[in-house]
């Protein structure tokens, strides 16, 4: 397999730090004859090529292999290292030559396989019970290295290298470029249709509380958490120095047991919630069934669906149960216009499924080319905490904190997700832990502190 042109370009531009056009971030440069000299850094295995780059990386033959895309592509046993740092392929050697600096660690390979999903795709019997490649499962959880958002430290390593061979680097501080407080609309409602009146009537407290909240408001609801989440999460965005932005991911449609309950988006009910919550100045996205996990299709009827609730056009996406099982998927997810998505956490395990904190685009891993799709990674789950990896509070916050404080230091972006079904307050239908509510609390304070430094 061979990347394209751009994919490559692109990859070694995200290794430079700049992983988006936009995202500010300059190359490093240096000033000769009074001129300013991009660093120029190549992939190039021919050594008579290599006078025209300031650093190149040697290709390790990663993509040459007649094993790609197989198990047997995928590196075993402890990872090399170079000045500290684990990478995937080549060798941990550094060459000096006239004007020129050889790294033998092939990162752009060792990054692909991180940003790209790769590893999924060599091993595609290896899934949950939701078709879910696991996070305990992956290279960066074997090998301890989950939390460490990886392909940020080879940028940093390309910096270093590049103010050693005289060029100045893009002035980088501590902070978050963006910070995403995402919410999941899984039941928006604890009992306002018919069903949900039947089953608590007949399972629940009685005819009487299912009564109360079937047709009382519906923000007296169990489940309507939404005035909580918009008072926290605007308070971050007040203090914040860097964007802050609160997504509501809306389910469409679906078929399975898993998608349940259903909820009709043209509901009073809906469109209620859907106009408050656009008065707090947050955005929605499509949160894609289970159904159309395994492979994406029927997204683009789901995505018809929520722009004729929302009367605007729709582009950001996550997979309901992060139930993302294919790369393949991601090529339905541009071909109907869903150009952002927010699924890229584990369920299992909190931290770094890509390797970066950064938002990234998506390179093809069957094909080598680079798409427009960009990936959001997801740092953190709230029922991945306590249901996946059964740990308490002080566990919780502590893997959150250090997650966090990973992406403040690179630079990244902090991505939250925390489902309105999960913060409820009274006694029933009680929170399925009675932490977690005040975790986000305490969260939100520690982005708003941070923010202040």
């Amino acid at each position: 397999m061979e990347l394209t042109e751009s994919a490559l370009s692109y990859l070694l531009d995200f290794l430079c730090g700049r992983s988006m056009p936009d995202s500010g971030v300059e190359y490093p440069y240096r000033v000769s004859d009074g001129q300013r000299e991009r660093l120029r850094i190549g992939y190039v295995a021919d050594k008579d090529k290599w006078e025209h780059y300031d650093i190149v990386f040697v290709p390790s033959g990663f993509f040459d292999s007649e094993d790609y895309a197989s198990e047997a592509s995928l590196p075993t046993g402890p990872l090399p290292r170079i000045e500290g740092v684990p990478f995937l392929y080549g060798e941990a050697r550094l060459e000096r030559l006239d004007g020129c600096l050889a790294v033998y660690a092939d990162l752009p390979a060792s990054a692909f396989v991180l940003l790209s999903r790769y590893e999924e795709i060599c091993r595609p019997s290896v899934r949950d019970g939701h078709g879910r490649f696991p996070g305990k499962e992956s290279l960066l959880y074997r090998n301890g290295l989950i939390e460490r958002a990886l392909v940020d430290e080879y940028r940093d390593l390309v910096w270093k290298w590049a103010a050693g061979l005289g060029f100045r680097l893009p002035e980088c501080r501590p902070g978050f470029g963006k910070i995403w407080l995402t919410h999941d609309i899984d039941a928006p409602f604890y009992c306002r249709g018919l069903r949900a009146f039947a089953r608590e009537s007949l399972k629940g407290k009685g005819v009487g509380a299912a009564l109360r909240w079937a047709c009382g408001p519906k923000e007296k609801d169990p489940y309507y958490t939404f005035d909580f989440f918009c008072r926290t999460d605007n308070a971050v965005d007040r203090s914040a120095s860097c964007p802050v932005q609160a997504v509501y991911f809306l389910k469409a449609g679906g078929s399975a047991s898993q998608d349940r309950p259903f909820y009709n988006l043209k509901s009073r009910d809906m469109q209620g919630l859907i106009s408050f919550l656009r008065a707090q100045g947050a955005v929605f996205g499509l949160h894609g069934s289970y159904s159309s996990g395994k492979d994406g299709k029927g997204c683009a009827q789901e995505k018809t669906r929520i722009e004729d609730a929302l009367q605007e056009k729709t582009f950001r996406f996550r997979q309901h149960f992060l139930r993302s099982c294919e790369p393949s998927a991601f090529a339905c997810l541009e071909e109907n216009g869903l150009r952002e998505d927010f699924t890229m956490g584990y369920a299992d395990v909190a931290g770094f499924r890509l390797g970066t904190s950064r938002a990234v685009r998506w390179i093809n891993p069957y094909t080598g080319e680079l798409s427009e799709l960009i990936l959001h990674p997801l740092l953190v789950m709230d029922n991945t905490l306590y249901q996946y990896m059964e740990i308490g509070y002080e566990e919780s916050q502590a893997c959150c904190e250090r997650l966090l404080a990973t992406a403040y230091r690179h630079g990244g972006d902090a991505c939250l997700l925390w489902h309105n079904s999960s913060v409820t307050e009274g006694p029933y239908p009680a929170a399925p832990v009675d932490w977690i509510r005040k975790l986000y609390v305490d969260l939100c304070r520690e982005l708003e502190s941070w923010q202040n430094k």
